[in-house]
């Protein structure tokens, strides 16, 4: 979401534990609204309580001149695109999740991450993220949890 629209602002955020009571002090259900500092609103709601298994990860962008939304179980499919003047490309299929036993998560993509730095550090690539992003992504993470109602 920083990467695409920057900072946010003006935020509601209700969160709250439920599954995982006597495991965590981490809120596990979270619903948050704000605006963008540069424009557009925004929600955010997730989950850690489901049972068993990912049910959907999804972000969906609605804006003036197109919208898209990017889903499934590992938020690896493009589910929707119709964007002014854009013609959506045939994509490769996505890395299977990781495999954690009994647990399935994300795609397996950290790899490129760790290519990325080699190939900085090599001196034969730009970096893709630097650190004061990352930095400014836990910010908003606290701005989220410091106006929780």
């Amino acid at each position: 979401m920083y990467w695409l629209f920057r900072d946010i602002h003006n935020i509601i955020s209700r969160l709250n534990v439920y599954y995982h009571q006597q495991l965590t002090e981490i809120e596990a259900c979270v619903c948050v609204s704000f605006e963008f500092v540069n424009g557009g609103m925004g929600s955010l709601n997730f989950s850690t309580s489901v049972w068993d298994t990912n049910l959907e990860s999804s972000f969906t962008i609605i804006a003036e001149n197109g919208t898209v939304k990017v889903g499934g179980q590992y938020m690896n499919q493009v589910d929707y695109c119709h964007i002014k003047n854009y013609v959506m490309p045939e994509l490769p299929p996505s890395n299977p999740p990781n495999d954690y036993g009994p647990y399935k998560g994300s795609a397996a993509n950290h790899h490129f991450v760790f290519e990325n730095v080699v190939e900085v550090l090599k001196g034969r690539a730009p970096i893709t993220t630097n650190a004061l992003e990352g930095l400014k992504v836990v910010e908003i993470i606290q701005k989220i949890y410091d106006c929780r109602n």
